[in-house]
């Protein structure tokens, strides 16, 4: 990043400039199963990243990606499922003997985490293990106190893996190596937690982003399963039916041209937007098409779906991008059909601002330049737990402009809705779907409003003790053991009421979450979201506007 004369592994061929030394290290990557209802379709980019550093450091990288082993869908997950996980974990550590091992994810896979660091320590006692991702970014502490690892990575990897690799190749001690939390020895066999400081993101564009390395694919099982199975565009409709098998030759991968979130700094209070650092940063739109013009070539995709938090953002960096997808379409005839998340705000304000100018808005040129998905989290249609869950900038009015504009030129807007947020009421529910009936919206799916750690409805819940409810059944403090029982049941989002935030019963929450999807249509009206469950019947919502026509 301080010199782009440099080298950096990009493409497969690049690899070559980074010959793996003697003496560096056997790092091996394991990537847990994940939402094990569907067919795995993305990639851990974040490992991705991670492992392009150590190779370029000169470190051979080996993985294990179990969700990518499993082929499909699990049809009975349960002991038979981690029976055959923790026999493809304990015959790669006694065949390869890693130095190294890496695990990465998000909150809700430490159950699974936790029994793969527990059985990594076991067959491999002496080998440090290395946390990264979100879990490892929301409770840094917590992580190493609790599970059987040695440092956890907190926010980006790349700068932090290459010195803390450094570091225990040379066996060079782990204090003030920024980014990590870590279990420090006080004296043989006994060792505090020590939170280090946090490093500054990286900067975006030409000053940081483009100088990363691209993701190392070939690491990973993206000719044989990723690419395979559909993802964002392609799979819209099949997800929730059959998780999202796969179509001939339709071929897909996930990139990420953005870190971070512009609202990071006042977040949306159910969401954890720094776990990449409290700064937006975009890469620039060369560096974004390039990759996308090698993955086309390299795997014959024909959709890229973004990761980003929110990709679309600024109306200049979305103009500037689009212009250079035309631009390679016009010069050798690159295109290829793309999606990836938006604010409903930021695309009326520029929807407004582009007819003042005389311009296409950002989606019209988006979608020339191959766009065909756009996503947003709506939340709710009601105004009122709009501003509970301070989701800034987003009003009614800017939400409906933003979804009939996205269905005129996509086709169709992308949208998921959560249930339970802090004031929410029979009312409230109902205002969300007259606001989906009113602008002819079918929502993807429901959520039910869940406390992650590290966002601010987390604070509320330990406040009013919904985590103990959750775990106990009953309101109350909840100390470190609660804690991990809570992320030991937390399971998928909108699996079960977790932390209902309103003042109606779990039960309630329940059947108005079954009310809306069939009343709308959802993508999820055949199952509950992850489990599979069939649509129960429920009782039929009487609204507040009936109760006082009667």
């Amino acid at each position: 990043m301080l010199d782009p004369h440099w080298p950096v592994l990009t493409t497969e061929e690049s690899a070559s400039a980074f010959p793996a030394r003697k003496n560096g290290l056997r790092m091996l990557f394991i990537n847990p199963p994940i939402r094990e209802w569907s067919y795995p379709n993305i990639m851990p980019v974040g490992q991705g990243y991670v492992a392009a550093v150590a190779a370029m450091d000169g470190h051979t990288v080996d993985v294990l990606d179990i969700n990518a082993a499993r082929k499909q869908p699990v049809q009975q997950p349960g002991k038979d499922f981690s029976a055959w996980v923790d026999q493809q974990i304990v015959e790669k550590l006694s065949k390869d003997k890693p130095d190294v091992i890496g695990i990465g994810g998000i909150i809700t896979q430490y159950k699974r985490i936790r029994e793969i660091a527990l059985l990594c320590k076991r067959v491999c006692p002496d080998v440090p293990i290395v946390l990264g991702g979100g879990i490892a970014s929301c409770a840094p502490e917590f992580m190493v106190q609790r599970l059987p690892i040695d440092v956890a990575v907190r926010e980006e990897g790349e700068i932090t893996i290459s010195e803390l690799l450094h570091r225990l190749e040379t066996k060079a001690s782990l204090e003030g190596l920024k980014s990590i939390a870590y279990r420090h020895e006080i004296r043989r066999g006994e060792w505090e937690v020590r939170c280090n400081e946090l490093r500054p993101s990286i900067k975006g564009q030409a000053a940081g982003l483009d100088g990363l390395p691209w993701p190392l694919r070939s690491a990973w099982p993206v000719d044989d399963v990723y690419k395979l199975n559909p993802i964002g565009h392609l799979n819209w409709k099949t997800k929730w039916l059959d998780g999202g098998a796969a179509a001939p030759n339709q071929f897909s991968e996930s990139m990420i041209a953005s870190r971070g979130c512009p609202y990071a700094a006042g977040a949306c209070d159910y969401c954890y937007a720094a776990y990449l650092g409290k700064l937006y940063r975009l890469r620039s739109p060369r560096a974004v098409v390039d990759e996308m013009q090698y993955l086309k070539e390299r795997y014959g995709l024909v959709y890229i779906h973004f990761l980003d938090d929110l990709m679309m953002t600024d109306y200049r960096w979305a103009q500037a991008f689009c212009e250079e997808l035309l631009r390679r379409k016009k010069q050798d005839g690159f295109e290829i059909m793309w999606g990836g998340s938006c604010r409903t705000n930021i695309i009326a304000d520029d929807v407004l601002r582009a007819k003042r100018d005389g311009r296409p808005h950002m989606l019209e040129l988006a979608r020339e330049a191959g766009m065909r998905q756009a996503g947003y989290g709506i939340e709710s249609g009601s105004p009122t737990i709009l501003k509970s869950i301070d989701k800034s900038g987003q009003t009614v009015e800017k939400m409906e402009l933003a979804i009939r504009e996205t269905q005129r030129v996509l086709g169709y807007a992308d949208c998921s809705f959560m249930i339970g947020s802090p004031g929410e009421t029979r009312k409230t529910v109902e205002e969300t779907v007259d606001f989906c009936r009113r602008v002819n919206l079918k929502p993807e799916v429901m959520f039910f409003t869940t406390a992650y750690p590290a966002t601010t409805f987390w604070k509320l819940a330990l406040d009013k003790g919904l985590i103990a409810k959750s775990v106990t059944g009953k309101k109350g403090p909840a100390n470190d053991d609660i804690i991990e029982q809570y992320f030991l049941r937390l399971g998928e989002q909108g699996e079960s009421v977790r932390t209902n935030f309103s003042d109606l019963p779990d039960e309630e929450i329940v059947e108005l979450s079954w009310w809306a999807i069939n009343e709308l249509g959802a993508q999820n009206v055949v199952r509950h979201p992850h489990t599979g469950e069939e649509a129960q019947r429920v009782k039929p919502v009487v609204r507040d506007s009936d109760k006082a026509d009667v």
